[in-house]
């Protein structure tokens, strides 16, 4: 099928890419680092489970959607001030074939560098005097590997609706640190002027509900809750499941509208 060789090649190039290359390794480095230095001492235990819950919220949701936005924003963008996109579609691919395809290249070869990642400390765990626990690995693995294909399908909506390289490089700046380091800035006031019973008054819902909401906008909240109840063993289950359904939603909702938006836009866009 078209978009597959689209995929194919988008993969191929994706994964020479140096910044690519140079962010990998140092995602390797610090998960391998993470695992030998919370090595237990003499009596004590430690756990697979607790090593991820500590990468969870700081070298995994930090990096990754940086390394997808880094792989993904100059996927359509990048070939049409090349000029190459213009060749690409005289051959028989549609514009919806180079968008979708993109996102599976580029999701592709993001999910290579991932389980790279997560099987250098693996190996460490498994051989140091640590509990591990191989389910949970994998599963948070592929949990991983989820959110880094959300970024990327962002990153390539994102370039499908720019008419610029240079524009799609600001957006994706603006992306990541409103994603990430700017986020807890914009929710700490919030959750104070909510947690205060806060909030407009002709809305059928509590400042609390308002804030949550406002939370799961974010995927790698999102990512956060459903990974933090899926280590906890109560994925889907016990009084957050309704939440945790939620947060799943959400990464469904970034999975697939930025991409759709972005190809309705690129599909009118006259080249």
């Amino acid at each position: 099928m078209s978009w597959q060789a689209i995929a194919q090649k988008d993969f191929e190039d994706a994964v020479r890419s140096r910044w690519v290359l140079g962010l990998t390794a140092f995602f390797v480095l610090l998960i391998a680092a993470a695992a030998y230095f919370v090595r237990p001492g003499p009596g004590q235990t430690f756990s697979s489970n607790q090593l991820l819950g500590m990468v969870s919220g700081t070298v995994v949701t930090t990096l990754i959607p940086l390394i997808a936005l880094v792989m993904a924003y100059g996927a359509v963008v990048g070939e049409r001030d090349s000029g190459s996109l213009k060749l690409l579609l005289s051959l028989p691919h549609s514009r919806a074939d180079v968008v979708f395809g993109k996102v599976a290249g580029r999701s592709l070869a993001l999910a290579v560098p991932i389980v790279v990642g997560f099987i250098v400390p693996a190996l460490l765990l498994a051989l140091g005097p640590l509990q591990f626990d191989a389910g949970s690995y994998v599963g948070y693995t592929l949990l991983t590997v989820f959110l880094g294909v959300v970024f990327v399908a962002i990153a390539v909506g994102f370039s499908a609706a720019m008419s610029s390289q240079r524009l799609a490089v600001a957006g994706a700046i603006a992306l990541y640190f409103l994603f990430v380091p700017l986020w807890g800035a914009v929710r700490f006031p919030l959750q104070l002027y909510l947690g205060m019973g806060g909030g407009p008054s002709w809305l059928p819902v509590s400042g609390q509900d308002l804030f949550t909401a406002f939370q799961l906008l974010n995927p790698n909240a999102a990512f956060k809750i459903i990974s933090e109840a899926f280590l906890g063993g109560q994925l889907f289950a016990g009084q957050s499941a309704r939440l945790q359904l939620a947060a799943a939603g959400m990464l469904l909702v970034w999975l697939a509208v930025p991409p759709l938006l972005g190809f309705l836009r690129f599909d009118a866009a006259d080249l």
